[in-house]
């Protein structure tokens, strides 16, 4: 026992000095953060086993710590590296690399009824540009603020209706429209998930829900892409800033929508006929 805890503890350093994952190599970071564990497995079962006299401990202590220290900073240039290759093809390709981590929240529980990008105007039937996403809910549904920020606008907004912007800063800023009541005020700082406003169907809609949009230095963004890539950019910094090229605007100006707006309810249901009374005839001038 004594032999076999002695060659795993010394030569496991050796071999995952080898074994670190060039920059190139998929899953070089959770590959790292395995071997780092390993590490400190046995750097307990030294410390523990007594089966390893003190001098044979302290140097198999030291060359894993030296190692880790190692890996670290392998790891640290890796993502330094990566992080400066994707910032210059960004600048390169002149697109934007936004950071979204603020937005942390749904505005409401996700029954998503009308996708983002070009859709049948529900209205007018032509071809037009749907700029965020509708989520269906009943009217009074309590809206919530997407992320931290301060209230940049609230009122009514053409066939927006009651409408609620919020600046999150770094050019971020989602908007909440066609809103039956606003609860909150222009200045006002809001927390992600603070209740701002309520579904309802002012403005031009075709039924109660909540149109919600993303913007990025004004230009309108998928909602769904965009809390998506926020997660991903605080989970996982790098692959959120690589999956942050969705939002570019060149691919943003192409999506498609095949999702139908919410409808209203039958014409029947809205307003029932008066019983007891007859259909009025209609006079022609």
């Amino acid at each position: 026992m004594h032999r076999v805890c002695l060659v795993a503890a010394t030569v496991l350093p050796i071999a995952c000095a080898t074994a670190v994952p060039r920059a190139r190599d998929p899953g070089a970071t959770q590959a790292t953060h395995a071997m780092a564990s390993d590490a400190q497995a046995v750097v307990a079962l030294a410390r523990t086993s007594g089966l390893l006299d003190a001098a044979v401990t302290e140097r198999v202590i030291d060359q894993l710590v030296r190692w880790k220290r190692d890996v670290r900073d392998r790891l640290h240039d890796l993502q330094a590296g990566l992080q400066a290759e994707l910032v210059a093809f960004a600048d390169h390709a002149g697109m934007i690399m936004p950071d979204l981590t603020v937005l942390s929240t749904e505005p409401v529980a996700r029954t998503e009824s009308s996708g983002f990008g070009w859709r049948d105007d529900p209205i007018r039937h032509t071809r037009s540009f749907h700029s965020g996403t509708d989520f269906r809910g009943d009217p009074g549904t309590p809206v919530m603020a997407a992320g931290d920020g301060v209230v940049k606008f609230c009122g009514r907004m053409g066939g927006y209706g009651n409408v609620v912007d919020i600046d999150h800063g770094g050019g971020v800023i989602t908007r909440y429209a066609h809103l039956r009541r606003i609860e909150t005020k222009k200045t006002a700082a809001v927390t992600a998930g603070q209740v701002i406003g309520q579904v309802g169907s002012t403005g031009r809609t075709t039924g109660p829900h909540l149109h919600f949009e993303v913007r990025l230095d004004g230009a309108p963004v998928s909602p769904i892409a965009a809390m998506a890539v926020a997660t991903m950019q605080r989970d996982l910094p790098i692959a959120g800033r690589f999956a942050a090229l969705v939002l570019s605007p060149e691919l943003q100006s192409t999506a498609e929508s095949d999702v139908d707006p919410p409808k209203q309810r039958g014409k029947s249901e809205q307003r029932p006929e008066r019983t007891g009374r007859g259909k009025r005839r209609q006079v022609l001038w």
